[in-house]
């Protein structure tokens, strides 16, 4: 069976990779059935990758288990929309409608990016995939704060998401913790679980959130990439660990770290080419003053191979992760070692 979440299709609304990462996670509990997934479970990385190899991954069948899952990420987003795409994978379209029923294939496509939205929604293979009889598609748009119609939806996810852990809201509790913390569903769940622990049976009410959640971490999260990305990583273990302690949850934080690496590439590859301030910010979607600067800095001292280089092992982490080698916090830790010893000379005495 074909699984395929994706983040948003619209280019100009963002993705919401914790629903989408999330679906994931409750996919696995669902198909883990006699407890043998995690030996049949396969993660492939996406470059690189052709239709055969796939196919032959989906063909086989799993060893002492009911179910086989194939998993990869990003690999709509890393093909794109160019010509030859479908022919090149119609193979693997053809596939899945008599692949064996033990087999389920789970592509992931958070598209972070704009330009990402934008390929994905482009994608041939992508509406042939979707036209796949039987398949399991999802798209995952980020949640608003203030939508004309659908109201206040991070406020209502966060009322569900704290009944299904058993945990009581006062109404208010509710809205007011999604003023606080945003469409950040990462933090949001964190809160909810911290609030819940402190309530400790009794409705959370918005004294407590008041009181245990901070108006913003947003500086902090920043603060951890720069230092991150920059070869800091006294102060980036120090400010992930705090970020941790507080309910952050690493894939979000990796999240930002990649997200910055991949501006980073981009950045470097215009400057490279002689395009001005402003181009770069188009590129990027990074337009404002002061963080502008602060990227073209960092493009300038990183260069484009440095800044894929460290893109590669944000990449390697998660596959790491994601295959169950490692665990997520100790993951992001090893990660933000790597990317100091990428990091230009000098760049962490300069801060």
């Amino acid at each position: 069976m074909l699984h395929l979440y994706t983040g948003s299709l619209v280019p100009r609304e963002d993705s919401d990779a914790f629903r989408l990462h999330e679906a994931y996670e409750v996919l696995r509990r669902e198909l883990d059935s006699d407890g043998m997934l995690a030996t049949n479970t396969t993660v492939l990385p996406a470059r690189g990758l052709g239709a055969d190899t796939l196919i032959q991954h989906l063909s086989t069948v799993p060893f002492l288990a009911s179910a086989r899952l194939v998993t990869v990420e990003g690999l709509l987003t890393t093909l794109g929309s160019r010509r030859g795409v479908l022919d090149q994978w119609q193979p693997l379209v053809d596939f899945l409608p008599v692949m064996p029923e033990t087999s389920h294939l789970v592509l992931v496509e958070p598209a972070p990016d704009r330009e990402d939205r934008l390929g994905l929604e482009r994608s041939p293979l992508l509406r042939a995939l979707r036209a796949v009889p039987g398949a399991d598609i999802a798209e995952f748009r980020a949640l608003r704060l203030f939508g004309r119609e659908s109201g206040n939806e991070v406020a209502r996810w966060i009322a569900d998401r704290a009944r299904s852990r058993g945990i009581a809201f006062e109404r208010d509790a509710t809205e007011v913790l999604s003023e606080l913390v945003g469409a950040d569903l990462w933090a949001a769940a964190g809160e909810v679980d911290k609030l819940g622990q402190y309530a400790a049976g009794r409705p959370v009410t918005v004294a407590d959130v008041r009181l245990l959640t901070p108006a913003s971490r947003e500086a902090d999260v920043f603060a951890l990439v720069d230092a991150a990305v920059e070869g800091r990583a006294p102060a980036a273990l120090r400010l992930l660990r705090q970020l941790l302690d507080h309910g952050e949850h690493p894939a979000g934080l990796q999240a930002m770290i990649a997200r910055q690496l991949r501006n980073l590439v981009r950045a470097a590859e215009l400057i490279a080419h002689g395009a001005p301030e402003r181009a770069i910010g188009e590129a990027t979607g990074v337009t404002h003053s002061f963080p502008l600067g602060k990227l073209v800095r960092q493009a300038g001292a990183f260069g484009g191979a440095r800044a894929e280089q460290a893109l590669r092992e944000v990449e390697a982490a998660d596959y790491a992760v994601k295959s169950g080698r490692i665990e997520e916090s100790l993951s992001l830790e090893l990660l933000v070692c790597r990317l100091a010893e990428l990091a230009p000379r000098g760049a962490a005495a300069r801060r």
